[in-house]
């Protein structure tokens, strides 16, 4: 080999065209690795070897696998150590398998069991063998054979083989989310970004789609006892070593948006908004400006900023009127679904028709292609379907739709999602004889996100639950004082809770008792002092729309993105 040349100019000694595409390979600059290869430089035959290896690898991880495929084909048998010819049979083998060709998967683990027991054989450098494993995993990912996946990523993570073994790792945590296995998978990325920055290996995509995962991951499981690690030092947190901090980019916008979630949550305006602003300037297209600007609607309308979520919301339903949306990739889609939200409050026929753009964009079986089971867009979904369902007065959808949206918020543990469709529960049935969605929401926020835009949003409601006095209250006479605080008088809640008005008569007796008053003007009056109040109620206007699909409401197969690994 000659990996050291002389400029014969200068008498400076340079690297070889091969070492340069090499370091270029393990920092991830894969555009220079490329063209240090296709330099013209005369190279030896095992430097050429070597190259058509580096440039499968750099192919490969540009997704590009009918190139590698059509690079290994005529070469494979040209091969000579026990190294080179395992790294091509497998590089090609996987290429094969994602190229997308029927029945090509099958064909592919066959042959990659067989390397396998010839690099075990042979005895290929062990960084080879979890190289093979983790193709395996990867093989059995596209077949969704769990099991099988999790066995050869742990033997793939065994190996120490620098980023193979983070990949592996990562793939785990794709598995636990396959599996709603949502505080497993955080773990696993949270493990996996650990590993990565103790890496050789740059692979920057790895790295942003391990940290969209654990942001999306915090904000769906954001709780007391699961907490972001949004704020946290470099050291401690999410922070990626990245060349092009400010370059548009996909992953880039989504964690700055995911972020801005999580701060919110937080209670932490000003780094809300900065977030939200930020993901709007590293938006890549026009589409992905509709999804970052709808956040910043969503996040301004959650901080009671009502001006500037209707701007926000107005220029983009002004783009979005300006895209071909059926040429738009199905993440980029779901810009549709969160604009919808932030209209369904402050422009309902607009979000109506928004929501049928959304619903006509795919049918159903090309949604089966796009889309797996996991909940936690199904859930947002259900949640932007029941704003508009009760914007066009069909309540009854609507409350379907919340209730769905609660029960399944419950089960993964999305504990704000959960409290926000108990608080619209509570909005969309005023009339209800309880308080339990209401009651059950100030449970949630008081426990998980007392300083979070939801406490705003239930109000005094919240420290019903912390007031010496109130929180000593049974339920009935609790319940009877959140109706005799929206100004309710006996007779009226008599009828509304089901009960005899002699019956809510003493209620307020024991209500006057306890707040040391003598009248229901001096209890409401008393309340408002300390601090309790009720959440004001987000009437839908009289001109909202619908769409016009003729769907009734059912919990349908659960739309999520597949993650391109």
């Amino acid at each position: 080999m000659q990996p050291i040349g002389e400029d014969v100019v200068s008498g400076v000694l340079t690297p070889s065209p091969l070492t340069t595409a090499r370091e270029a390979f393990f920092r991830g600059d894969l555009d220079a690795c490329f063209e240090a290869i296709d330099s013209g430089t005369a190279l030896s035959v095992e430097e050429r070897r070597e190259t058509t290896l580096l440039r499968a690898r750099a192919l490969s991880r540009s997704g590009r696998f009918a190139e590698v495929v059509a690079l290994l084909d005529p070469v494979l048998g040209t091969f000579v150590t026990i190294d080179e010819a395992c790294t091509a049979k497998m590089l090609h083998a996987v290429a094969v398998a994602r190229s997308g060709v029927r029945g090509c998967i099958e064909k592919s683990l066959a042959l990659l069991e067989a390397i396998a027991a010839a690099a075990h054989e042979l005895g290929a450098h062990h960084a080879i063998q979890g190289e093979i494993s983790y193709a395996r995993a990867l093989t059995y990912w596209l077949k969704r054979d769990f099991d099988s996946v999790l066995r050869h990523a742990v033997a793939a993570e065994r190996a120490n083989a620098d980023a193979i073994s983070v990949r592996a790792t990562s793939l785990r945590g794709y598995v636990a989310l396959a599996k709603e296995r949502y505080p497993e998978a955080l773990e696993l990325f949270r493990f996996a970004l650990r590993g990565y920055r103790a890496c050789r290996e740059r692979d920057l995509d790895l790295a942003f789609r391990v940290v969209v995962q654990i942001a999306a991951l915090e904000v769906s499981l954001r709780s007391a006892s699961v907490l972001g690690t949004h704020a946290l030092p470099d050291d401690a947190g999410r922070f990626i070593d990245d060349p092009t901090p400010n370059t548009p980019n996909v992953f880039r916008m989504e964690i700055a948006a995911l972020d801005a979630w999580l701060f919110a949550l937080d209670g932490d305006r000003r780094r809300a908004y900065q977030k939200a602003r930020l993901a709007v300037r590293l938006a890549p297209n026009e589409a992905w400006r509709v999804w970052a600007l709808a956040t910043c609607a969503a996040i301004s309308a959650a901080l009671d900023d009502e001006d500037w979520a209707q701007e926000f919301a107005v220029e983009a339903s002004e783009i979005s009127g300006t895209i071909d949306w059926n040429a738009t990739d199905d993440e980029e889609r779901l810009a549709l679904l969160h604009l919808t939200e932030v209209l369904a409050q402050a422009n309902p026929p607009e979000a109506a028709r928004t929501l049928l753009r959304y619903d006509l964009l795919t049918t159903r079986a090309d949604r089966a292609l796009l889309m797996d089971s996991n909940p936690r867009i199904w859930i947002h979904e259900t949640f932007v379907r029941a704003l508009v369902y009760r914007n066009a007065g069909d309540n009854e959808r609507a409350s379907e739709a919340l209730q769905n949206v609660r029960n399944e918020a419950h089960r993964i543990g999305n504990r704000w999602r959960e409290a926000l469709a108990l608080i619209e529960l509570d909005v969309l049935e005023p009339e209800r004889i309880d308080s339990r969605p209401l009651q059950s929401a100030a449970d949630l926020i008081t426990e998980h996100f007392p300083r979070s835009f939801l406490a705003r949003r239930l109000r005094g409601w919240a420290r019903v639950l912390m007031d010496p006095i109130a929180s000593k209250l049974a339920p009935q006479p609790r319940n009877v004082l959140r109706h005799v605080l929206s100004g309710k008088n006996a007779k009226e809640i008599a009828m509304m809770m089901g009960l005899s008005e002699d019956t809510i008569k003493g209620y307020l007796k024991t209500l006057f008792r306890a707040f040391s008053v003598n009248s229901a003007p001096q209890l409401i009056v008393t309340c408002y002092e300390r601090g309790l109040g009720l959440p004001p109620r987000r009437d839908p206007p009289s001109d909202a729309g619908a769409p016009t699909t003729g769907r009734t409401f059912r919990k349908q197969p659960r739309p999520q993105r597949v993650s391109n690994l």
